[in-house]
């Protein structure tokens, strides 16, 4: 076997790229071998000569070694100081003690997708002389080399990702012409570098990245730092933290260089994703934590080199070798620990709620942000599948500006523009996990809605009176209801009165409000009897009586597989039995139907003035029938076959003069 080859597949190694993260799986194994393997693969496919082939061949086999190895071989490298945290440099090292030694392949390896590096921001233009040295000393003329870059760049990049090549393969060229005219004069500046880095900005982030930019401290240290280092690592690591805290890290970061050409965040990348439903996501627990340290650093305080030590993380920085700095977040035993615990109860019924409020308070939380941590994704993921009822409260807008409260997955915000591209839309929403989900939607999609992260109970804070002309509540009030301990108490519907006092008292007259939400059925002293088709299924039942907070649940047994209950009851639980054992933790922390249309009626008449009542339609939502009818049959107390009440409403609301 090659000796390139079998550095890649003897390896333990993982090491892989933000655009690979949606492939990754937990069985996935030599991944840097998998994608060398696509890049030569593409390379079959070209037109070249020889001589031009042998170079860029070579090139991919050795590129990405560094990276791979056995654990001696890992050694042995570390101890001739061969840089392994930038795997360009640690690669050409290794590829230099080879037989078949050649030095344009050295170079080649060297600054190997540097190219690609300076339009994501994370090098310097100038890195790239080293080629141009090449035709200067005769190893290599201008049109071989300029065919060689092109060819190569094309498979490096397209062995992550196609798209992306299409994308920037005008720019590529540009470099190229650059690189063999020997024109490295112009670099991006510190605010697009930034922007690259984060693989682009929404319009608002841009907005607030310009803010820090215009103190002249900030800029005079990041471009210090920006001029003297490249970084290795930065997307995949540090662009999933906001704005503001991603300042903070680079100006951390500045403080701590010396002499040091290299910057890399390897030791964050490695531990910041984990395995969830057999793919990589953001470590949350970690990240949250990290956040929290973040957001209690003054900016002045780090321009001062003054920051005060936290107990539970801290930042360390340190020389792997002498013209590299590492950076890493180090995190106490107690906090070590607790993630662990954290990671270990995702799949944990019972575990999972108590572990996250033990993270909580480790970091004062307020749990009324009710961040779902990883069944966030799942939920996100099931409120979108309810799309076509979502689009049957369109029908109710009025105006230019519209805004969905809790606007989860995206799917409504996505309705909207679709139905009017002219519309201006926001959604508002506390959890962090749903704004960074749906920023990444927003980039990745390229839509134009606007996202707030902010409280619906207090709109005022975030919009001006008048400046809205719908406001959405899509299955979202009686979130706020179950979650949010208003006045010290949850499950209290002087929350309900907050959400729809907060939206009315900003709408100009004739603005809307719309809801879409759970109710309770009329009449509310009718009984249903449930019977089971598992015996075993009983214990659910009891388990959630324990479990629900909202209301007492009772029931009446009237055999082992017979339960008798009130009607209300009987589809509280059958809301939460409905969505199945994964789902259970977090649903049977929500009260779904908290008024009977009549109720809603009267609480909209009594706190909105002259308000108008469009329309208040209930309705049995498609899905519960089909989903229970292998698992349950519903009576009347008579035992006749009765269909499930009305389970939904849809509220339409008008302000008054």
């Amino acid at each position: 076997m090659e000796r390139w080859k079998s550095y890649l597949i003897n390896t333990k190694e993982k090491n892989y790229n933000i655009e690979h993260l949606d492939k990754i799986k937990n069985n996935s194994k030599k991944l840097v071998y998998s994608y060398v393997k696509r890049s030569l693969d593409i390379l079959e496919s070209k037109n070249l000569d020889d001589k031009q082939k042998y170079y860029v061949k070579e090139t991919l086999k050795w590129m990405d070694v560094a990276k791979t190895g056995s654990k001696e071989e890992r050694k042995v490298w570390k101890e001739k100081g061969y840089n392994l945290h930038v795997h360009n440099l640690g690669s050409a090292q290794i590829y230099k003690e080879s037989k078949n030694y050649d030095k344009v392949v050295y170079v080649l390896i060297k600054t190997h997708g540097l190219i690609g590096q300076c339009i994501r921001g994370e090098v310097k233009f100038s890195d790239n002389k080293e080629l141009y040295s090449l035709i200067e000393d005769g190893f290599i003329n201008k049109d071989d080399l300029r065919v060689v870059l092109e060819v190569l760049n094309e498979c490096i990049i397209r062995a992550i990702n196609d798209d992306i090549y299409n994308n920037i393969k005008d720019e590529i060229t540009v470099f190229i012409n650059d690189v063999i005219n020997n024109n490295f004069d112009t670099d991006y500046s510190v605010k697009n570098r930034i922007i690259r880095l984060n693989n682009g900005l929404s319009k608002d982030n841009k907005k607030l990245l310009d803010t820090y930019l215009n103190n002249k401290d900030i800029l005079f240290y990041l471009t210090k730092l920006f001029d003297k280092v490249d970084f290795w690592y930065y997307e995949i690591a540090i662009s999933n933290f906001s704005i503001e805290e991603q300042i903070k890290i680079l100006l951390i970061c500045y403080n701590n260089i010396k002499e040091e050409k290299h910057l890399t965040f390897e030791n964050v990348m490695k531990t910041m994703y984990l395995d969830y439903n057999d793919k990589k996501e953001v470590n949350l627990f970690k990240k949250r934590i990290i956040e929290e340290y973040l957001k209690n650093i003054d900016i002045d305080h780090i321009l001062n080199n003054r920051v005060a030590p936290n107990l539970n993380i801290s930042f360390k920085i340190s020389n792997k070798y002498e013209d590299t700095l590492v950076f890493d977040f180090k995190f106490s035993k107690v906090a070590s620990k607790l993630v662990d615990f954290c990671e270990t109860a995702i799949y944990s019924d019972s575990l999972y709620k108590k572990s996250i409020y033990m993270l909580y308070d480790l970091l004062g939380f307020r749990k009324d942000k009710y961040d779902r941590f990883y069944n966030e994704i799942d939920y996100l993921n099931r409120m979108n599948s309810s799309l076509s009822y979502k689009a049957k409260m369109l029908d109710y807008m009025v105006g230019k500006n519209i805004l969905d409260v809790g606007p989860g997955g995206g799917a409504l915000m996505d309705l909207i523009e679709k139905k009017d591209n002219k519309l201006n839309v926001f959604g508002i929403d506390i959890s962090s996990n749903v704004i960074e989900a749906l920023e990444k939607k927003k980039k990745e999609e390229k839509r134009r809605w606007n996202l707030v992260k902010g409280d619906a109970l207090n709109l005022k804070d975030y919009f001006k009176k008048g400046s809205l002309d719908t406001i959405i509540y899509s299955s979202i009030i009686h979130e706020l209801y179950s979650y949010i301990p208003y006045n010290g108490k949850k499950f209290n519907l002087e929350t309900v009165k907050q959400a729809l006092i907060s939206a009315y008292d900003i709408l100009p007259t004739g603005g809307r409000i719309i809801i879409r939400d759970g109710i309770k059925t009329e009449p509310e002293n009718e009984y249903r009897i449930i019977k089971f088709k598992n015996i075993d299924d009983n214990k659910i039942l009891d388990n959630y009586c324990k479990d629900f907070k909202g209301r007492k649940i009772t029931y009446e047994r009237l055999s082992d597989v017979k339960v008798k209950m009130l009607v209300n009851d009987a589809m509280e639980f059958l809301y939460t039995y409905t969505w199945g054992p994964d789902s259970y933790p977090l649903e049977v922390q929500e009260q779904f139907g908290y008024l009977t249309p009549t109720e809603y009626k009267n609480l909209i008449n009594e706190n909105l003035k002259n308000a108008n009542i469009i329309i208040c339609h209930a309705f049995l939502q498609d899905g519960y029938e089909e989903n229970l009818l292998n698992k349950i049959s519903i009576y009347d107390e008579d035992m006749n076959v009765v269909k499930l009440p009305n389970s939904t409403c849809i509220i339409v609301i008008e302000k008054g003069e």
